[in-house]
């Protein structure tokens, strides 16, 4: 059997070479559509502020082009070419072709200050090996056993959100503007796994907490300001890039300072931390790592459980405050009900615009061989609202996820936590935060429509709601 399935896989691999070198079908990269170019500045014009399309609307721009030059085209941006599709078979042979280490566009602004002022620099805007081994640092968290300890306190920063909104919600019931609310629930909520110490950002005024809000939020301004804008920060600081910098020296100093408690407590007892503070413990208890490593992954965890796990519940409640047959459903049904409605908010409304990698491979794509080294975007926004591949896309169904009642779709076709090696590491976190949140919030209030019907994304860095949204919480006396 050795033998023959030996020869099988050289087989495969020898098809796959004659394919890719030789198939006369396979058309040249420089074959790929495309839209009028110009010299220096490529595509760039399709996104000036007179041009057709705004940066921020990525995916509307994609999705429009895509209707002239088909699933599949390239442009010219930034001075470099880039292959979009919004195809999920394409996706499909994207993730195939990734490598052990797949490698993505860096944040050149958020790289270029962290080498610059710390030691380190992330998972986040790092590639190759100096990635491979940071990644080894957040991946306990997609284990179920790490994050269950965190159940308790999740509950209870769920109950305190609870009457947070009987407290900030109008004479009418409403809680305008539900993301700005949800931005405090999640910093508390993702500050008991990383850095350990919970910031009460819901119910309090100290200097600290307000510190965190608005550092949060400046950094994700000035990361997205600095990779939009002409890299004129290597030249001087730019305002995106001062808030880029301040806004990370904050952050990093507040961690620093209850990373060394809990570092001091491990050295004392490491079975106390271990009970209750697991994902610390892992992150102490990998010796490939150096200190200023460990705050590092510790803030990426951090940041990172901020802004798009308050998107996506300010969808999520938005979405069911307009279906009541469905509120009524999520009600009474179980938490895998709960699961389907986050991933059905995730499908409609997905806080990433896609997936983007650079080919290890010369790789034959939609009948075009793209050279090794080229990037190419997987615009899961785009595929993910198309009938072609789920029925009634633009409808909130949250059934399609469910087991016993699961429909037919392209499993490539929304991906909104990525895919593979690189796929988001609190994936699991974020879930669990929103199941509970969701389950107290149906438990305490009936949700009604307050605002606008039509809400759309934007891109501050995650694509975030493009206008606020407003729902009216009324008391159910359970």
């Amino acid at each position: 059997m050795s033998i023959i399935a030996s020869w099988l896989r050289y087989n495969k691999f020898h098809t796959q070479l004659i394919n890719i070198k030789y198939s006369p079908v396979n058309k040249s990269f420089k074959n790929l559509p495309t839209l009028k170019s110009y010299p220096v500045i490529g595509h760039s014009y399709l996104f000036f502020p007179r041009g057709k399309y705004k940066s921020e609307r990525l995916t509307e721009a994609f999705v429009d082009i895509s209707k002239t030059l088909g699933p599949i085209f390239k442009l010219n941006l930034g001075g470099s070419a880039m292959v979009v599709t919004l195809d999920p078979d394409h996706t499909r042979i994207l993730f195939q072709n990734e490598g052990t280490r797949p490698e993505r566009p860096p944040f050149p602004a958020l790289l270029h200050f962290r080498r610059k002022r710390f030691s380190s620099v992330g998972v986040v805007p790092g590639n190759g090996e100096e990635w491979y081994k940071m990644r080894k640092g957040v991946t306990p968290l997609l284990k179920l056993q790490l994050i269950e300890p965190y159940k308790r306190q999740q509950e209870d920063i769920a109950k305190t959100f609870v009457e947070y909104v009987k407290t900030h919600r109008d004479e009418n019931f409403v809680l305008r503007d539900i993301f700005s609310h949800l931005l405090k629930f999640t910093i508390e909520a993702i500050s008991i796994v990383s850095p350990g110490h919970r910031f009460h950002c819901l119910f309090s005024d100290n200097l600290e907490t307000e510190q965190i809000i608005k550092a949060s939020v400046d950094f994700m301004d000035g990361l997205y300001g600095t990779l939009i804008e002409p890299p004129f920060w290597k030249l001087w600081k730019t305002p995106s890039y001062k808030k880029l910098e301040s806004s990370h020296n904050t952050i990093y100093k507040i961690l620093e300072r209850h990373l060394e408690q809990i570092k001091f407590q491990f050295s004392e007892n490491p079975e106390s931390v271990k009970e209750s503070q697991p994902y610390m413990y892992s992150l102490f208890s990998n010796d490939q790592l150096s200190w200023d490593d460990k705050i590092m992954l510790a803030m990426e965890i951090f940041l990172g459980g901020i802004d798009a796990t308050a998107t996506t519940i300010s969808f999520t409640l938005h979405y069911l405050s307009q279906n009541p047959e469905i509120q009524k459903m999520a009600r009474s049904q179980n938490t895998d009900f709960l699961k389907a409605c986050i991933r059905e908010t995730l499908r409609l409304s997905p806080t990433a615009g896609g997936n983007s990698r650079f080919l290890s491979n010369n790789t034959v794509i939609g009948g075009y061989l793209i050279p090794k080294g080229t990037l190419l975007l997987s615009l899961n926004s785009g595929m993910a609202r198309d009938e072609r591949y789920f029925k009634d896309a633009q409808k909130y169904r949250p059934q399609r996820f469910v087991r016993a009642t699961r429909e037919d779709f392209h499993r490539y076709a929304s991906l909104p936590f990525g895919h593979g090696p690189r796929m988001c590491p609190g994936k699991r976190v974020a879930e669990n935060e929103i199941v509970i949140l969701l389950t107290e919030i149906l438990k305490n209030f009936a949700l009604e429509s307050a605002g606008s019907s039509d809400v759309g994304m934007v891109f501050r860095m995650n694509r975030i709601p493009d206008k606020p949204i407003s729902v009216r919480f009324v008391d159910t006396n359970h």
